[in-house]
C-alpha cells in the first residue's frame, strides 16, 4: 500500500472531529472521499498532508509509520495537496515558471538572476506534460482558473508526487476544463500515483474512482466501489437519510412575461443577447468559461455596464449600479460568496439584512430587535443551521453561508432572481435544500435566471437553457432537446470544427 490510515482520531477542544477513521490507498488507485461539510474530510487530509497532528492512530507509508508535524515533512515523502483555493498552492503575483520551481529554484537553476532562460525553457517542458501552452513569464493571476489548476498539476509532477490529494478541484471549472483535469488525473494514476479525490459532484466521483469512502460525523458511514454503490446510497450515507427527488423540478411557469432582455451587448464579453423569462420560470444559461454567461448576469445587476434593453413587467429596468438594480426588484447571487457576497466579520442576521436595511431602520438607525426577529424567521424557513443568528457568518459551513445569501435576497421580495453557480462548493445535503429554495422562489412568481457549470444541475433545474459560445447565444433548448449532451455539444461546437 502507498498509504494506510489506521484508526485516526482528532479533536479540537471538546469537538471530536475524527472518530477512528481507517482507509488504505494503493499506488495507481483513486479513492474518493465524500461527505457533507463538517464530516471530517478536510481534517483527515490535513493530517495526511502534515498540516495537523492526529491525537491517536497511525499513518503508514509503504509499511513504515510516519507522524508528520509540518507539511514539508509530508511533501518530502511525496504527499502533495491541490486545494480548491488556488492561493494556497500558488503565488498569483509571481510568474508561472517561478511558481513551478519555487521549492528548488536555486538548486536547479542557480541564483534568482542566473540561468533564467533555462528555467523558462524547463518550465515549458514541464507544462507540456499536462498539455498546457502558456507564457511561462506571465503572472499566474493572468491565467484562467483551469490553466492555474494545470499549473498545480504540473508542479506536483515535477516534484515527483507519490500521493496526491485533490480538494474540490473542479469547483470553479467548466465542463471542458474539468475533462482536461480528469485526463491528467487518469494519467497520474497510470503512472502509479495514489490519489485521494474530494468532491461534492457525485457523477465525477463515480466516473473517476476505484473506491468511494463516505464520511459522516467523523466516521466512515459507507465504502465500496462505483459498481457496488449507487448515488442514492452515497447521498443517504452522507446525510443520514434517504433523499428523494434530489432535483425537485416542478412546473411553475406562467404566461406572464416578467423579464425581457433585448439586444444586450458588452464589448467582447457578449453581444446580441435577447431572451424572455416568464413569472415562475427558471431559465438556465450554459457555456464554457469565457462564453459570456456570467458577464450577462453582472450586467443585469449593474456591476458592469452594457447596451441594450432590459424590462421588468414592461418597465425599463436597466441598472447602472447594484443599488439601482435592487430598487428595480433584481437580486443577484454571486458565484464567490466570501469575496463578493458576505461580510464575514458580521453576524448572520446583519448579513441577511444588508439589501433591506431601510425596512428595519428609523432615522438611519437599524432596529436590532427587528433585524433579529426577521432573521430568526427566514433562517428557520431556509433551515440555516446555527446556534444563534448573532453568530458570525464566517462560522457557518459553505452551504449555510450560501443560504444566508439567499435569505438576504428573498427578504427583498425580488421579481427577478439572478443566480451564478448557486451550489458551488456546497455539500450534497445543502444542494438539495438550495434546489428546493429555487423551486419555491419560482412558485412565488419570480423569474429565475441561473448560470451553472454543473451540467446535471443546469439541465434538471431549468425549464429552458440558453447556450452561450464566444459571447453569442447559439442555442435555446427545452423539453426532450434539453440534455447534458446537447448543452455540451452546442457549447463546444466551435472547438471541434
Amino acid at each position: 500500500m502507498a498509504v494506510e490510515i489506521v484508526e485516526i482520531h482528532k479533536s479540537f477542544g471538546e469537538n471530536e472531529v475524527l472518530r477512528g477513521i481507517s482507509l488504505s490507498l494503493a499506488p495507481g488507485e483513486i479513492v474518493s472521499l465524500v461527505g457533507e461539510n463538517g464530516a471530517g474530510k478536510s481534517t483527515l487530509t490535513s493530517i495526511i498532508s502534515g498540516a495537523h497532528k492526529q491525537d491517536s492512530g497511525k499513518i503508514l507509508i509503504d509499511g513504515t509509520e510516519h507522524r508528520f508535524s509540518a507539511p514539508q515533512q509530508a511533501m518530502a515523502e511525496g504527499i502533495q495537496v491541490i486545494y480548491q483555493e488556488i492561493k494556497q498552492n500558488l503565488f498569483p503575483h509571481l510568474d508561472v515558471a517561478t511558481n513551478l520551481f519555487a521549492r528548488d529554484h536555486e538548486r536547479s537553476f542557480g541564483s534568482l538572476f542566473v540561468r533564467k532562460n533555462l528555467m523558462h525553457a524547463t518550465a515549458a517542458e514541464v507544462l507540456a506534460r499536462v498539455g498546457l501552452d502558456v507564457d511561462t513569464r506571465a503572472p499566474v493571476s493572468s491565467l484562467s482558473v483551469g490553466e492555474q489548476q494545470m499549473v498545480q498539476i504540473a508542479k506536483t509532477i515535477h516534484n515527483k508526487v507519490r500521493v496526491l490529494i485533490l480538494d474540490e478541484p473542479t469547483a470553479a471549472l467548466d465542463q471542458r476544463e474539468s475533462e482536461q483535469l480528469f485526463e491528467q488525473v487518469n494519467k497520474l494514476k497510470s503512472e502509479g500515483v495514489a490519489i485521494i479525490y474530494i468532491s461534492h459532484r457525485l457523477p465525477e466521483v463515480f466516473a473517476l474512482s476505484d473506491h468511494i469512502v463516505v464520511l459522516r460525523d467523523g466516521q466512515v458511514s459507507l465504502r465500496g466501489t462505483p459498481d457496488e454503490l449507487t448515488e442514492k446510497q452515497v447521498v443517504a450515507a452522507m446525510v443520514g437519510e434517504q433523499v428523494d427527488d434530489f432535483y425537485p423540478k416542478e412546473e411553475h411557469a406562467t404566461s406572464t412575461e416578467r423579464l425581457v432582455v433585448s439586444g444586450l451587448c458588452r464589448g467582447d464579453d457578449f453581444h446580441d443577447v435577447s431572451f424572455t423569462v416568464n413569472a415562475g420560470e427558471v431559465l438556465g444559461i450554459g457555456g464554457v468559461m469565457g462564453s459570456g454567461k456570467s458577464e450577462i448576469l453582472r450586467s443585469l445587476f449593474g456591476l458592469e455596464q452594457a447596451q441594450g434593453q432590459v424590462r421588468i413587467d414592461g418597465k425599463d429596468a436597466r441598472a447602472k449600479s447594484p443599488k439601482q438594480a435592487i430598487s428595480r426588484s433584481i437580486a443577484y447571487l454571486t458565484p464567490d460568496r466570501q469575496a463578493e457576497g458576505l461580510a464575514l466579520g458580521q453576524s448572520i442576521a446583519h448579513n441577511q439584512s444588508l439589501a433591506t436595511l431601510e425596512e428595519i431602520s428609523a432615522g438611519g438607525i437599524v432596529s436590532r430587535s427587528r433585524e433579529r426577529a426577521r432573521s430568526l424567521e427566514v433562517s428557520g424557513k431556509l433551515n440555516i443551521k446555527t446556534t444563534s443568528v448573532n453568530a458570525l457568518v464566517s462560522s457557518l459551513s459553505g452551504g449555510n453561508q450560501q443560504k444566508v445569501l439567499l435569505a438576504r435576497w428573498l427578504l427583498s421580495n425580488p421579481k427577478v432572481l439572478l443566480m451564478d453557480e448557486p451550489t458551488r462548493g456546497v455539500d450534497v445535503g445543502a444542494k438539495a435544500e438550495i434546489y428546493r429554495i429555487i423551486q419555491n422562489a419560482a412558485a412565488e412568481g419570480m423569474a429565475v435566471v441561473m448560470v451553472s457549470s454543473d451540467l446535471p444541475e443546469l439541465v434538471e433545474m431549468s425549464d429552458r437553457v440558453i447556450v452561450m459560445r464566444n459571447g453569442t447565444p447559439v442555442a435555446e433548448l427545452s423539453g426532450p432537446q434539453l440534455t447534458q449532451h446537447s448543452v455540451l455539444e452546442h457549447a463546444l461546437e466551435s472547438t471541434s470544427s
